[in-house]
C-alpha cells in the first residue's frame, strides 16, 4: 500500500463549504445498499455538505440532488454516472486504489477538514463484511473524537458515546449498549426499561443488548471507556414492553 497518501485536510481544500448559523453538517454516502432513502433525506438541509464516496454518489443522485464532492478511487462509478457528475461540474477528488484508507474514511476526513462537526454516514450496509465492520469501528477513531459521527441506516442509528448522549425516539424503540475495546465503567442509563446507575458493562458481554425506551427520550452516560449505542426505531406496542423478559440487562 502507498503510505505516502494522506487524508484530506484544510490545506488541500478546493472550495468553501456550505455555511450555517449552527453546526455545519455533512452526510457521507458510502457505496453500500441504501434502499430506504427517506430517513437520510430528512437530515438534508440547504446547507448540508453532500459527499459521495466513490459509487456512493449514486445515492445522492437517486435523491435528485447533486453531490458537492465525490472522493475515492472511482472504481465503483459507472462511466455514465461519472459523465453526469462531470457535466454538473461536481468536484472530484481522486485517490489511487493502493492506499491506507477506505473511501468512507476519506469522505469523513474531508467533511471534518471542511469544517463539519456533525457527520452522518449512510449506505454502509451491503458492502463486504470487512468494510461494514470498519465503518462501524471508525466511529471510535480518536481522529474524529471532536465530531458527532453517526451511522443512519433504515430504522437504525449507530453512535459512539464517550461521555453522554441523549436519544430521541419513542416508547418501545430498541436500544443496545456495546462496550468498545474495553470495559465501560460508570455507565448510567435513564429512560430505558432496564435502567442503569453507575454500572460496569464488560467488553464482549451481551448484557447491554436490546433494551427498550420507556418514553420519547433516553439518556446514556459513561465515565470511563466508550459505548456503541445502537438505536432501532420501531412501533412495538406497550404489551410487548411488558412481556420483554429476554433482555440481557437484567442482573444475573
Amino acid at each position: 500500500m502507498n503510505k505516502n497518501i494522506s487524508l484530506p485536510s484544510e490545506t488541500n481544500r478546493k472550495r468553501k463549504p456550505p455555511t450555517s448559523n449552527g453546526v455545519k453538517k455533512a452526510i457521507v454516502f458510502c457505496n453500500g445498499d441504501l434502499a430506504d432513502l427517506s430517513r437520510v433525506k430528512r437530515h438534508i438541509k440547504k446547507d448540508t455538505l453532500l459527499i459521495g464516496c466513490d459509487g456512493g454518489a449514486s445515492h445522492i443522485l437517486a435523491l435528485r440532488l447533486t453531490p458537492h464532492v465525490v472522493i475515492g478511487d472511482m472504481d465503483s462509478l459507472s462511466r455514465r454516472i461519472l459523465r453526469a457528475l462531470q457535466k454538473k461540474k461536481v468536484e472530484l477528488i481522486r485517490y489511487p486504489r493502493d492506499k491506507l484508507y477506505t473511501d468512507s474514511e476519506l469522505g469523513v476526513a474531508l467533511a471534518v477538514a471542511r469544517g463539519c462537526r456533525d457527520v452522518i454516514l449512510a449506505g454502509v450496509r451491503g458492502t463486504s463484511t470487512d468494510h461494514l465492520v470498519g465503518n462501524i469501528f471508525m466511529l471510535a477513531k480518536k481522529r474524529f473524537a471532536s465530531v458527532r459521527l453517526r451511522i443512519i441506516e433504515g430504522r437504525e442509528e449507530i453512535e459512539l458515546v464517550r461521555a453522554r448522549l441523549r436519544i430521541r425516539g419513542k416508547k418501545g424503540d430498541d436500544v443496545s449498549l456495546i462496550p468498545v475495546g474495553r470495559d465501560a465503567a460508570g455507565v448510567s442509563a435513564k429512560g430505558l426499561f432496564y435502567p442503569l446507575k453507575n454500572e460496569v458493562l464488560r467488553s464482549g458481554s451481551a448484557r447491554g443488548i436490546r433494551n427498550k425506551m420507556t418514553g420519547k427520550t433516553a439518556d446514556i452516560s459513561v465515565r470511563n471507556g466508550s459505548l456503541l449505542v445502537v438505536h432501532r426505531l420501531g412501533d412495538q406496542s406497550p404489551s410487548f414492553l411488558r412481556n420483554s423478559g429476554t433482555f440481557a440487562m437484567k442482573k444475573r
